[in-house]
This record gives structure tokens, C-alpha cells and sequence, in this order.
């Protein structure tokens, strides 16, 4: 049960920018179990295919990672950089399921690494990978958004309702369903009780304040992803920042279209 709460997990994160949080994901875009659309890069090393849509490539010191955050990418990523000699992590991603993205952040903690932001880094991959950049970059047209995270107003009670719609459709007599419903609330509890606790040592270490992760939804009512200045980043303790002077005025129609969602620029009052 700990691994479909989990995938539960990043799937709601992810589609949480809908009306329904269980909506599909727009066209041409991928979620995170999925992965996000990579281009070949155009030097370095050989690329390395983790899954269909993870593509790893080293070039000189800098590694590049572009699709979805997984264990299978991280312990590839790590195994690409197994010496000391790369000093920056290039990123394209969706996210992905939270507690990985906390450990692909950690991992950029350990190794004091430079993020650098390539066409979008969303949902796991802003909350946890570019905070935790030494410096970190964002390159002209691409952009750093978030929309919640383990903490988010909700997640519990969407996920008991998703287990119990899967529940009330199986074969399953009356009194087996009512015990897999408890069954469920309860791994659905320890997963998130144990996502919090993680996240909070995490956003302790880098020293950021994790309400920049919901900031656009709950105070200014955003539905769907948001995203901040290097000013109003600097608000939440993300520091070392640097992005295109356009970077706030980007149209937001050419935006959600490049991205594959709705994306809002929220301003701290």
C-alpha cells in the first residue's frame, strides 16, 4: 500500500492544477510517472535511457537530468556522478513523487551543486531540487513553478477518496471493503505523517521556508501552478538566484503552452 500511496501522491501533485484533481493531464504533456518530453543533448557524453523519458548525459562538469524524479534516475544519476569533479545539475522536469524529490534535493545538498533550470522545473522538482542549488539559474524561457506539497490543505482526504472509489469498484465483499478502507487510512496516514516529517528536516537544512510551495494557492487562490520573482523567492530564503530580466512578463497564454499547464506569476503583497 505504500507504494500506490505514494504514486497517489505525485498524481495528485501534479493534477492538482485542474478543477478535478484526478483530471488527465493535457495533451502532449506527460505526468510525472510518466516522465516529461527531453531533446537529445548537443554535446557531452553518451546519454544514458533510464526509462523511456529519463535521459542522463554528462558533459564535462556539469550533468544534465531531464524527465520525471524517480529511484531508478536518482541511483543512475548517482552512479553517473561518482567522482568530484561535477559541479552542476541541469534540469529539466515535471517532478515526481514527493519523497524522491526530497532525496534528489538532498542529493544537490551533499555535493553543494548549481541548478540550472532548462525549459521548466515543476511541482517536486521546484519544491525540492532547485531550492537546494548552491546558485541557482534559470535559463531565458524556462521557469520554475510550484502548486503544493505534502503539507497541502486536503491531500489526506483526497486520497481516502480515490482508495475508496478503487475499493467500492472491486469484487470485494462489504465487510472486506470496510477493511481495506481502514487498511488504507492508515498507510495513506503513515505515508504522509512520515512525508512531513522528512520534508520538514529538508526545508530546516537549506534553510527555506516551505510555504513558498503553497504560497500561490492558498493565500492568493491560484488553481494550479504559480510562480515568483527572484525577489519574492529571496522572501522564502531561495537565495543566489538569477533569471532573465523578462522573467516576470512572460505571456502566460505562450507559457501554459510551452509547459502544458496553466501557469499564474503571483506577487507577494
Amino acid at each position: 500500500m505504500h507504494r500506490f500511496t505514494a504514486l497517489l501522491i505525485s498524481t495528485l501533485l501534479i493534477s492538482s492544477c485542474a478543477t478535478d484533481p484526478r483530471a488527465p493531464s493535457p495533451r502532449g504533456v506527460l505526468t510525472p510517472q510518466e516522465g516529461s518530453a527531453v531533446d537529445e543533448p548537443t554535446s557531452g557524453e553518451a546519454v544514458i535511457l533510464v526509462e523511456p523519458n529519463i535521459r542522463i548525459a554528462r558533459d564535462g562538469t556539469t550533468v544534465s537530468y531531464r524527465g520525471s524524479l524517480t529511484e531508478e534516475g536518482l541511483a543512475a544519476l548517482r552512479n553517473t556522478v561518482s567522482d568530484s569533479q561535477v559541479s552542476a545539475l541541469l534540469i529539466e522536469s515535471t517532478g515526481g513523487e514527493i519523497v524522491v524529490g526530497m532525496d534528489f534535493g538532498n542529493w544537490v545538498a551533499d555535493r553543494n551543486l548549481d541548478v540550472v533550470v532548462d525549459r521548466a522545473c515543476l511541482s517536486s522538482c521546484a519544491n525540492y531540487v532547485f531550492v537546494a542549488g548552491q546558485s541557482k539559474q534559470i535559463l531565458p524561457g524556462a521557469i520554475v513553478a510550484w502548486h503544493g506539497s505534502a503539507k497541502q490543505p486536503g491531500l489526506l482526504e483526497q486520497l481516502d477518496e480515490i482508495v475508496a472509489e478503487q475499493i467500492a469498484a472491486s469484487e470485494l465483499t462489504p465487510h472486506a471493503r470496510q477493511r481495506e478502507l481502514e487498511r488504507a487510512r492508515r498507510a495513506n496516514i503513515r505515508y504522509l505523517t512520515g512525508a512531513i516529517d522528512k520534508q520538514d528536516q529538508f526545508f530546516y537544512r537549506i534553510g527555506v521556508d516551505e510555504y513558498v510551495t503553497r504560497v500561490g494557492n492558498e493565500k492568493y487562490g491560484v488553481r494550479g501552478f504559480f510562480y515568483l520573482s527572484v525577489a519574492d523567492m529571496a522572501v522564502f530564503g531561495i537565495e543566489n538566484v538569477s533569471a532573465p530580466d523578462d522573467y516576470t512578463e512572460m505571456e502566460p497564454q505562450a507559457l501554459a503552452r510551452r509547459v502544458g499547464y496553466p501557469v499564474t506569476l503571483v506577487r507577494l503583497d
